[in-house]
Parts: C-alpha cells; structure tokens; sequence
C-alpha cells in the first residue's frame, strides 16, 4: 500500500451533502514528515488502539516525533528517516450547529393542574452544539467509524434523541404538577422550561465533548380532542359564574332531560336520566311548576287519576259520575269540612283534621242532597239550617 504524504480533508462537494461534523481519513498507513494540513475551525485527531492520542489545530502540520509524543510512546517510532506507521486520523468540524430539531415523538400524559384531567401533550423546539473536546469526542462517540465515512450533525444528533426527549418530558412536567401551571399558560413559561432543560441536557451532553450551545422549546401543545374538553369546562364554568349556582343547576337538569326526550323510548329513559342528574332534579323539584316542564319535553302523558267509590270502594276513573262497580252516584270534588273548612278527599265521610261529620245534608222541602257545608239548598234554595 502506498504510503500518505500529505493529509488533508476540504469538506463534502459544494451542494453534496450535508454540513459535515465529522470525517476518517481514509488510509492508515502514515509517514513522519507527511504534511498533515488542518483548515480553520477543524482540528485532527490521531487514533489509535482504541485512543484519541495526538490533536491538531488549524494549520501546517509536519509529522514528527516531536509532534507526536503520545503516539510515539505507543508505536515507539524511531528517530530520524521517512519512518512508515499505522494511525487512524479523524477530522472535526469546531463550528457551531444551531438548528438542529427535536420533538417528542409520541405524546405523554400530564395532570392538568387546573381542571384535574389528564391530557396528551407534545413538545418540539431546536438547539445548537458544537464540538467543545475533539479527543473526548472521538472517544465517546466516533471510534467505529468506517474509513472514508462523512458523519453530520444531524447523524450524531440521532444517538442523543432519547436522552433528549427523557429530559424534555421530565422538565415540562416538573413544570406543570410541582409549580402547578396550567397547560393553558404554559406559554408565559417557555423560556424559563427551555433553560431548565439546557442545564439538565447539558452535563449529559458535556460527558461526550458536546458543548450545548442554546436549547429552545417552540410549542407545548395539548391533543385536539383533550383541548376540545378543557375548552367546554370553561365554557361550563363561565356559564355557572353568570348564572349562579341554583340557576346553572336547574339548566343542566333541563339539558339533559331535553336530550333524553329526543331519543327512543324517552318516558322509559327518564328513571335512569334522574339517577344520572342526582341533585339536579332534586333542585327541579323545588321549583313549583318546573316537572310540567319537564313532563311537555319528555312527551310524557301524566298517570291517570283515580277515584274510589264511597259506598263499594271499587276504583274509578276521577271524571266518572256513577261508579262502575256498583252504579252509585260518585261524589265529585273536595269536601270542605263545615267545622274547620279544611279540604277533605270526595267520599270522606268524617273529616281528617276534626272529626266533624261530612255527611250530605239533605232538603227537607225537596230531599236534594247538598254538601255538608251548605246553608241553602242547591235545588230549591230552602235554608237547610
């Protein structure tokens, strides 16, 4: 194999690829006094056995052993003469990389604070590195390189992507459940949670030779149908602040029976309806004529009334005049007690508050029966008294 005079890397062709971050020499059969040439920004790292021995900066570079002094301990070059030796070179790219994107790739879920529901959430953003420690770097990250082969920053970036996310994930919700700051103003926090995941992202990337140069957090945004659900909780809660909390009640309970109303078998569904609204329908009740209400949306026809024979006790329609189990005439209406005018149910012989006798009072001049408490008769107008 021919033996390298002159070493050199100029980056990729013009509009090939990539800006490029890192690149092995190809060849590792070397010679002192080669010319090892070394552009601005880049700096050259001999490997060898493992370790990132010699580095050069910008620059001309005669190899020597002078100028290789722990690769000399390794290979115990001779002195003098064009004296053939292996070594892997690697070139590094020392400028600075600021857009490089990350995202979370799938959402995680956080505690709303505020509302106490759990929502998805995603984050993405950008940062910037650059190469602080080449010899480190070569180390860590690029000793299995194959030879010839050109690493960007994006390539390298790729081995970091977990350690990225992990990070991200844990500050925003640091954020969110120990500070206790809503999803909905996560905004007004973005600078401060980018720092904070610059600083936790940083030393991880340090141990590699990477310096973190800023670190930005773009959007940290809820999932559609979550943010759909937060926005009717507030849109419930202002609707109670301006009505009040009997009125906001009674108008849930009316919204919900009107959807039950809307369905099949409506009358059947109004059980279950009542058992969901709990309280609400109790507060329904309370409110005077709000069930006839209800009944109209529900399409539901009142249960039938009913009235009972005085004489056979058989059980009658309540318009009915004449009893259909025995054909006496059916007492219709209230029966107002002559003691204490308190109302009793037609066919009460005493009253239920007094005593008194609610018996008809029957004209001695035509034998028309009268109401217990009438003072003249119905008929001929005879003073019953």
């Amino acid at each position: 194999m021919a033996l390298i005079s002159r070493i050199k890397y100029d980056g990729p062709p013009e509009g090939g690829q990539r800006p490029w971050l890192v690149y092995k020499y190809p060849s590792d059969s070397l010679v002192l006094g080669s010319q090892l040439i070394v552009n601005k920004s880049q700096e050259a790292v001999f490997f060898k056995g493992g370790n990132a021995l010699d580095v050069f900066g910008a620059g001309t570079h005669t190899l020597a052993t002078a100028n290789l002094p722990l690769l000399q301990k390794l290979v115990n070059l001779p002195f003098g003469g064009e004296t053939p030796f292996t070594a892997e070179i690697y070139f590094i790219n020392k400028v600075a990389k600021l857009d490089l994107k990350w995202g979370t790739p799938d959402p995680f879920q956080i505690t709303e604070p505020r509302y106490q529901i759990i929502v998805n959430v995603r984050s993405f953003g950008q940062f910037g590195i650059k190469i602080a420690d080449a010899r480190n770097f070569v180390t860590q990250i690029v000793g299995a390189l194959h030879g010839g082969e050109v690493s960007d920053h994006e390539t390298i970036s790729r081995y970091f992507k977990g350690l990225v996310v992990t990070k991200v994930k844990n500050t925003i919700a640091e954020m969110i459940v120990q500070q206790k700051v809503s999803l909905l103003d996560i905004t007004a926090f973005l600078d401060s949670t980018s720092t904070a995941c610059r600083e936790k992202i940083a030393g991880e990337f340090d141990r590699f030779g990477i310096e973190v140069l800023n670190f930005f957090i773009e959007s940290i945004s809820i999932a559609e149908g979550d943010l759909a659900r937060v926005k009717r909780i507030l849109e419930d809660r202002a609707e109670f602040n301006l009505l009040g909390d009997e009125r906001y009640t009674r108008k849930r309970s009316f919204d919900v029976l009107e959807k039950t109303a809307e369905n099949e078998g409506a009358a059947g569904a109004l059980a279950g309806a009542g058992v969901g609204l709990g309280l609400g329908l109790g507060a329904v009740g309370a409110t005077g004529g709000a069930m006839a209400d209800v009944t109209r949306q529900l399409r539901m026809s009142p249960p039938e009334s009913k009235a009972r024979c005085p004489k056979c006790n058989s059980e009658n329609p309540a318009e009915a005049k004449f009893c259909v189990g025995c054909g006496e005439k059916m007492l219709v209406g209230k029966i107002v007690c002559p003691g204490c005018h308190v109302e009793n149910q037609s066919g009460a012989k005493f009253c239920h508050s007094c005593g008194a006798s609610l018996a008809r009072r029957k004209c001695a001049k035509c034998s028309q029966e009268n109401p217990p408490d009438a003072k003249f008769c119905d008929n001929c107008g005879n003073n019953l008294n």
